[in-house]
Formats: C-alpha cells, structure tokens, sequence
C-alpha cells in the first residue's frame, strides 16, 4: 500500500493486482488488493485456452467492484506455446482496457517446488529442467530473487551430466519426470510442478521496485525455449505457384 499526505489527511492508495498463468494446461487467474486474496481461480484448458480464459477472467474483473486496477502480471513461459501467446494478448487487453501498466514474468519460477525452495530455511536451489524437443534439453536455475535465469539448452549426455553436478538443487519439470530419459536415481530427484498465478503474484510482490519498473519498462514478449519450427510447403502448394 503507498499513503499520500495531503495535508492534515492521509489517503490511501490500495494495489490491486490481476496475475494470469496459461502456460500450462493447468491455468490459473488470481486477484491480489491491499494485502488479502480477492479471488484464485485454476482451471484445465488444454489446448482451449482461447475458450476457457475468458469465465475466470470475467470473474476476476468482476470482483474489482469499481476497483481500478494496479498492474497486470501475466506468465511469459516458457511452456504451451499457444497458451503463452493466448495469456499474453488477455492481459494487454485488460491492461489496455482499464488503463493500468502491465508487465512479464518468466512462468518457471511461480511454482510450488520453486517457491517452496526459495522460502526454506536453508534457501535451497531450485532448477526447472525439461525437454526441450528435438533432441535437446534445458535447465533453468531459479535466482535467489525469485525469478527463472534464463533457459540453458543442451544435449542429453550435458543434460546428465548437469544434473549429475548439482546434487543440493531442487529439482522440477513442467512434464512428466518419466519422460525425460532419465536413469531412475535421477529421476526420483525430479518433482512434476506446474505455475500458479497465485505464486506469479508472490514473486511480484518479493521483487524490488526498480525491478517492477524495469519489467514494467520493457516489451513483453513470450518466452521459448527454441523458435517455432516449421516446415517447408511441399512442391506445387498453393503459396508457391506464381501468378
């Protein structure tokens, strides 16, 4: 909360935050003002995030009650590449929508694993790891900020061997732990975790106010591991003939 002085009077000027997670199937939408939780709302959307979205988010704008809104905080990935995409273009929306600043946080660092890492006694080191397909791998060590470093990407004989090299870590995947190719020593280290817009609000709140205005600062963009792979029109497709 920031107080203003005019005066004799202190006004307050309550924050009031909406944090949206679609990176994931596993989606989430929270609501955060003044210190307490106006609504937490977690749904399965799959690979209809552009359908199943807009109830929870109606809900969560419902509860504003006349509120203005703060900022809006939204999940930037990595993960589904549509449901990056999809949570991305609803909070500009609403940001644009109720005049408020609106910023991206990596998805990797709002989850249980990573959070409740951070939080421990010991301050233990989180890692997310994942496939990143094709062939390769990645590991994303959470900072003692609460935010992911960016992904790291390797082959599987590195990915092995950096896991091997980090005995202490926590570490999580966003997948299943079996489908990694893991040996089961290894594998039985690696918890399946998934983000939360709740946790997404939790690392916001944590973060250093020129950090905030940092983030606020800068383009938002989603974040992937690896750029969309496509593939080449075959010969004699449409696009291809010349007029």
């Amino acid at each position: 909360m920031i107080g203003i002085f005019c005066g004799t009077i202190s006004i307050a000027l309550v924050e009031t935050i909406l944090a949206i997670e679609t990176s994931t199937p596993q989606a989430s939408i929270a609501l955060w003002s003044d210190g307490s939780w106006l609504l937490k709302n977690d749904f399965t959307s799959d690979r209809n995030h552009n359908s199943m979205l807009f109830d929870p988010l109606a809900e969560a704008l419902d509860c504003l009650e006349g509120r203005p809104l703060s900022a809006v905080i939204v999940g930037s990935g990595p993960g589904s590449y549509s449901g990056i995409r999809i949570g991305i273009a609803a909070a500009q929306g609403v940001a644009i929508a109720r005049d408020c600043p609106l910023a991206g946080l990596g998805s990797l660092a709002a989850t249980p694993v990573a959070r409740a890492a951070a939080n421990s006694p010991q301050a233990q080191v989180a890692m997310a790891i994942g496939d990143a397909r094709r062939g390769m791998y990645f590991v994303a060590p959470i900072m003692a900020t609460g935010e992911a470093m960016e992904a790291e990407l390797m082959d599987a004989d590195s990915f092995r061997a950096r896991l091997e090299g980090e005995p202490d870590s926590r570490l999580f995947t966003l997948d299943e732990p079996d489908k990694l190719g893991l040996d089961e020593r290894l594998e039985a280290r690696v918890a399946h975790s998934c983000p939360e817009a709740g946790l997404l609000m939790n690392i916001w709140l944590g973060l250093d106010p020129s950090r905030r205005d940092e983030l606020f600062s800068q383009p938002l963009a989603p974040s992937y591991l690896r750029a969309p792979f496509t593939s080449k029109a075959k010969s004699g497709h449409p696009l291809l003939r010349k007029e």
